[in-house]
């Protein structure tokens, strides 16, 4: 047996949320600009990056790939790279991260081996290295012939060119060429065979290598992405408020009612998740801006349905407002390959706390019914799943009782979630 884990009791809260909450720096743009600078060198810095684990992973690996890197307090600094033979790097379950980091490896002279959980070894990184290996990239699993962590790379200059890339698991493969082609002395086109999910992630990398000097191209509505090589300029980059964090206190108040203000959030942002407000006004709750972010009240009054395929970091959040209002979710191809199974993760907690919920390949539905009442029962494992750990929170809010285990596992994303999230629960209760 392993160690015990820890268990948290969320806080019931019937008279509705209220009171503001700030949310942490995006982890997206974070581990973006954070490659980026470290590629761009000297003069550049990333400020207000999340301070969390993927990004601290992240950048203790390129640390380790001969990146001269500062974290100090609020900024990371970049000051150019000193080669190193090689090294074994570790991304724990860092996804972003890990694709990001072996894009960048290929091209950097030396003998690489990276690795990470037994999750992120679970999650797919084929058909990048296949698109690697087609621009000339020594790069293949440690052991066997399956694809998959650990991977060794021998990195060796590379020219760059064009490249054919199935995206249809991630996005992140599309991101994670764009910020190697941005280095590569021809520059890269990277050619789609129809456009990727969750395609507001590579505008946050388009995003992010424009402020660095090269900004991508996209044509043939995504299906191809093309970017001058040569190599990034130094630039300071400042990340905005995380939308993939705000949904939960959103949803905190779309299922138990009262008002919230989150902090830290812009309402111009190119993050796809920003979309969450008109999918939570639509299903009845009012939205209106801020001086320091948005302010939401709840409940929500209609079923909530929506098409998440270009914004599946929603759905934890957002099942809990199906079970809770009814509607339907689509768009969730793919969730299987997340940090856990998302969707047959939070089907079956959301059946165990009582909800009419049901799930099918890449939907989602709820009766909107009130659930059973649950007092009491074991604690809710969310599978080491930082944002499935936080949606049991807003379940918690309607539910008396619910217990979450692990409740640590929000320091991928959020290490102070649980202390922010009592100023809505307990000003509501």
């Amino acid at each position: 047996m392993g160690p015990a884990k820890d268990v948290v009791e969320a806080c019931h809260t019937p008279g509705g949320v209220a009171g503001a909450i700030r949310v942490p720096a995006s982890k997206s743009l974070t581990q973006r600009a954070l490659v980026a600078a470290a590629l761009a060198g000297g003069g550049s810095a990333v400020r207000h990056p999340l301070d969390a684990e993927d990004p601290r992973l992240l950048f203790d690996a390129l640390r380790q790939a001969g990146f001269r890197l500062v974290w100090e307090e609020d900024v990371i600094t970049a000051q150019g790279r000193e080669p190193v033979e090689g090294a074994s790097l570790f991304l724990g379950n860092n996804g972003t991260g890990v694709r990001f980091l072996v894009a960048q490896l290929v091209a950097l002279p030396g003998a690489w081996v990276v690795d990470g959980s037994e999750r992120l070894r679970q999650r797919p990184v084929a058909p990048l290295v296949g698109a690697l290996r087609r621009l000339g990239a020594r790069i293949g699993p440690v052991e066997g012939f399956e694809v998959a962590l650990p991977l060794r790379v021998d990195g060796l200059p590379l020219r760059g060119g064009e490249v054919s890339l199935d995206a249809s698991a991630s996005s992140q493969f599309v991101s994670a060429l764009l910020l190697l082609g941005a280095t590569l002395p021809e520059g890269l086109a990277v050619h789609l065979p129809a456009p990727p999910p969750s395609r507001p992630y590579v505008d946050l990398t388009a995003e992010v290598l424009t402020a660095f000097g090269a900004p991508p191209v996209r044509a043939d509505n995504g299906t191809s992405w093309s970017i001058r090589g040569g190599a990034l300029a130094p630039a300071q980059f400042s990340v905005e408020g995380d939308w993939s964090a705000a949904v939960f206190p959103l949803a905190a108040a779309a299922v138990a009612g009262g008002e919230v203000e989150v902090e830290g959030v812009r309402l111009d942002s190119r993050q796809g998740d920003a979309a969450v407000l008109g999918l939570l006004a639509r299903a009845g709750c009012q939205v209106r801006e801020s001086s320091r972010g948005v302010v939401l009240r709840g409940p929500a009054t209609t079923p909530l349905h929506a098409d998440l395929r270009d914004t599946r970091d929603l759905f934890p959040a957002l099942s809990v407002v199906v079970a809770a209002a009814g509607g339907k979710l689509t768009g969730l191809a793919g969730l299987a390959a997340k940090e856990s199974d998302r969707l047959a993760t939070m089907t079956r907690h959301l059946a165990t706390l009582g909800f009419a919920v049901e799930a099918g390949a890449g939907w989602f539905a709820g009766s909107g019914e009130a659930p059973r009442r649950r007092l009491g029962g074991d604690a809710l494992d969310p599978a080491a799943d930082h944002r499935v750990a936080m949606a049991l929170a807003v379940a918690g809010c309607v539910i008396p009782g619910v217990r979450v285990l692990d409740p640590g596992c929000v320091g991928k994303s959020w290490p102070q979630f649980w202390a922010a999230w009592q100023g809505i629960v307990a000003a509501g209760s």
